[in-house]
């Protein structure tokens, strides 16, 4: 029986056989996929973008208009994961079906930019984050990672390079913005106005460095105010320094991790409960120790850059408790040990040898939104800032601890015409501080301590109404401020006005009062004055800007600021007739002046090919002390300053980019004249400046694309052209006949940096 089957079981095998055979195999349907990638923020095309099917070797490159095609794709569920220079990896799951198959649109997103799936199409690539704002400029994340340095990953220094910034200091992340120090700049950290929170010595000490507690990588936006801003800011007289942290994403898990000859930093972040929340952590650790001792026993410096090492943790998350309220918290952390590498012996007894300070931002907020015309979100916030300074006998210099909390609530209506908005900001602030100062030969000179805490609370709205037909938008507001330290109860009118002539010409102009209470140690440390007023300015901005093409913008600015009641002591040694003079006066609300210039811009905002800006200002102070006469420029008085930047992205793994800073010296604060390469005491102010700053900046990126992670290696060279830099920090002594002894501080050499990044 088995016999007479046999041929038949042959038979059988041998349909099988051919049935699953290789050649067989290969007959499996296949489709073709097409598909398009575009900026998630623009809705920009975006070409030279690689496009990888998983677990095959299989990929191609999206062409001038952002398009892929590929073909031979098998049936059913693939995952893509697409990147470039410049942009972050993203994993797209795509259902391939039999037959045609529909464009897949694919959102990129920019250098560690919250992973999104959504793309917001704006015709504008400028958008700004207050609508009407006669003068705001913003980095995105393509260009705060450029210009946040492999070094450092320093958003405060990305912000360096905005039109109309100046600065001439490599170690300070502090900038003047027309005319203006950096302690009238206010500088906003997810909606609470923070005060000095940076890496720095407290003191105020001239020869040290600072460096920003934020990393780069975990920053949203940032927009700088540099005129006539919102009322929603206030308690500062000069510019608004806005910075936004990001959300975790919501669609997977990602992480990003960064490191480079000074210090090592990095991301993680994904959804919580199925995307209904997010999560962010983010860490950076430097190692700046290792690089300044390079530094200096390379170039044999004499004043030697001191040594911050610093640490720094931000952790962030959101969750959506109904599909109209939104509940999150955000802290950040940040630590830093100061060294002053240099031998203590060579040090005076009121210079600082040694020294830490720890700060922290604790911030949860609420956001309501029961429609799409409101908008309610509400904050509270605690920041607390300890700090040590020690000198080379182990004495306390300074010690203490300043600390804020509070609470600020923020309403948005919009209607057909016309947005309102209005909020409330209350705050408790505190000081408790000891300062000391001591004899050449030791022993206590003066000593003051004091603890002191007071409160303010601010009140503002603010209208804006939009005729888009006509292409207007007037905005009229005010902001009531009162501080409990002074006692002092402020009004402060502020207007805007808009007008898109057509789609290629914009003119905007505005109008406000702004005001600045004293800080507390201006009121009650040493050389305090408790009956310190706040100081005002008042601002008038104009622009217009040209659009050319889609991508690029011509920006013309002009402004004028009046200030009035600045605070002022005279306490810096002068002559006095043929006497030197060290009389040291508490400060006064006796200073006033007049800040003017323009700025130029030229622009071009793209995700593909060049992208940058040429920007040129001119800026003119002149100031005046009420009780001496005396007339000077502001010690951040910056005539000429010109910030280039531009980068290029070749193909989708190589991309270079670089910066050019110039800036005419500002002025040498104090009472000095110089005698060829001597300086001398003088009658007059501020009369001698720093020469003029000039440094370039390039770096050259490389990406390597894998199957689901991405690696990025970066060469940078700062200062490439080894311009001889250098900053004003201080003189060592001076003598009976005025004859000053020291010399300006040398600034960074020619400095190559290498970097890598790790994404998946």
């Amino acid at each position: 029986m088995k016999g007479r089957y046999k041929p038949l079981l042959w038979f059988a095998f041998l349909v099988l056989f051919l049935t699953y055979s290789p050649t067989a195999l290969s007959q499996t349907p296949k489709a073709t996929l097409h598909g398009r990638v575009v900026d998630a923020r623009t809705g920009e095309s975006i070409t030279k973008v690689k496009v990888i099917v998983s677990n095959s070797d299989q990929s191609t490159t999206t062409d001038e208009n952002g398009q892929f095609t590929i073909e031979n794709v098998p049936i059913g569920q693939v995952d893509l994961y697409i990147t470039t220079i410049n942009y972050g990896l993203v994993k797209k799951s795509v259902v391939v079906k039999e037959g045609t198959n529909p464009e897949t649109v694919i959102a990129l997103n920019e250098d560690a930019a919250a992973l999104t799936e959504t793309v917001t199409v704006s015709a504008d690539p400028y958008e700004r984050t207050e609508g009407n704002a006669p003068s705001e400029q913003t980095l995105n994340k393509r260009e705060l990672q450029a210009l946040a340095s492999v070094l450092l990953g320093d958003p405060l220094r990305a912000a360096q390079a905005l039109p109309g910034v100046a600065t001439g200091d490599d170690f300070r992340s502090e900038f003047s913005v027309r005319g203006a120090g950096f302690d009238r700049v206010g500088v906003y950290i997810d909606g609470v106005l923070t005060e000095n929170f940076v890496h720095t010595l407290q003191g105020g000490y001239l020869d040290t460095g600072s460096l920003s507690i934020i990393n780069s990588d975990t920053v949203n936006t940032v927009s700088l105010f540099s005129g006539a801003f919102p009322s929603k800011y206030g308690n500062r007289t000069a510019a608004i320094l806005d910075i936004t942290t990001r959300e975790g994403n919501r669609v997977k898990p990602t992480g990003r991790v960064a490191a480079s000859l000074s210090g090592i930093s990095g991301v993680v972040d994904g959804p919580i409960n199925g995307g209904r929340g997010s999560y962010l952590f983010g860490g950076r650790k430097s190692y700046l120790g290792y690089l300044v001792r390079r530094i200096n026993d390379e170039n044999e410096f004499t004043n030697t850059p001191p040594i911050l090492n610093f640490g720094d943790f931000q952790a962030k998350a959101n969750y959506d408790v109904t599909s109209q309220s939104q509940l999150g918290f955000s802290i950040i952390f940040g630590g830093m040990n100061f060294d002053r590498n240099r031998d203590r012996d060579l040090l005076g007894t009121n210079t600082v040898f040694r020294a830490d300070s720890q700060s922290l931002l604790v911030n949860g907020h609420w956001n309501y939104t029961p429609n799409s015309r409101t908008f309610w979100q509400t904050r509270v916030f605690g920041v607390r800032t300890t700090f040590k300074n020690i000198n080379r006998d182990e004495s306390i210099l300074e010690e203490g601890n300043r600390t804020q909390y509070g609470f600020r609530s923020d309403l948005s209506l919009a209607y057909s015409k016309q947005r309102v908005e209005l909020g409330a900001n209350i705050r408790s602030i505190g000081i408790d501080s000891l300062s000391q100062r001591f004899f050449f030969f030791g022993g206590v000179f003066d000593s003051i301590r004091f603890a002191h805490r007071s409160r303010e609370a601010a009140f503002y709205i603010q209208d804006t109404w939009t005729r888009e037909d006509l292409g207007l938008s007037l905005t009229a507001g005010f902001r009531f401020e009162h501080s409990g330290a002074s006692e002092q109860s402020i009004f402060s009118p502020r207007g805007a006005f808009g007008w898109a002539i057509n789609k290629d010409w914009n003119l905007r102009a505005g109008v406000g009062r702004y005001y600045q209470f004293p800080d507390l140690e201006l009121l009650f440390g040493r050389l305090g004055n408790p009956g310190l007023q706040a100081e005002s300015a008042t601002h008038y901005n104009a622009s217009v800007e040209r659009s050319i093409g889609d991508r690029t913008r011509v920006l013309a600015e002009v402004y004028y600021r009046d200030d009035r009641d600045l605070f002022f002591t005279l306490s810096e040694p002068r002559l006095t007739g043929p006497f030197v003079d060290f009389t040291e006066l508490p400060f006064q609300n006796s200073l006033r002046g007049r800040a003017k210039g323009f700025e130029l811009t030229l622009q071009r905002r793209s995700a593909n090919k060049l992208a940058g800006w040429i920007s040129y200002a001119y800026s003119h102070t002149d100031m005046t002390e009420e009780q001496t006469g005396l007339r000077f420029p502001s010690d951040t008085d910056q005539r000429h300053t010109l910030n280039v930047f531009a980068g290029y992205r070749f193909t989708e793994t190589w991309n270079l980019s670089g910066e050019l800073r110039y800036g005419s010296g500002p002025p040498i604060p104090g009472f000095f004249r110089r005698v060829g390469e001597d300086f001398f005491l003088s009658t007059q102010r501020n009369q001698e400046r720093v020469p003029d700053y000039n440094r370039v900046d390039i770096r050259l990126s490389k990406a390597f694309l894998f199957d689901r992670w991405k690696l990025t290696l970066t060469g940078e060279v700062i200062n490439l052209l080894n311009r001889n830099n250098v900053r004003y920090a201080g003189f060592d002594d001076f003598r009976i006949d005025g004859r000053v002894f020291g010399r300006l501080d040398q600034l960074l050499p020619i400095l190559p940096s290498v970097g890598v990044v790790i994404e998946f």
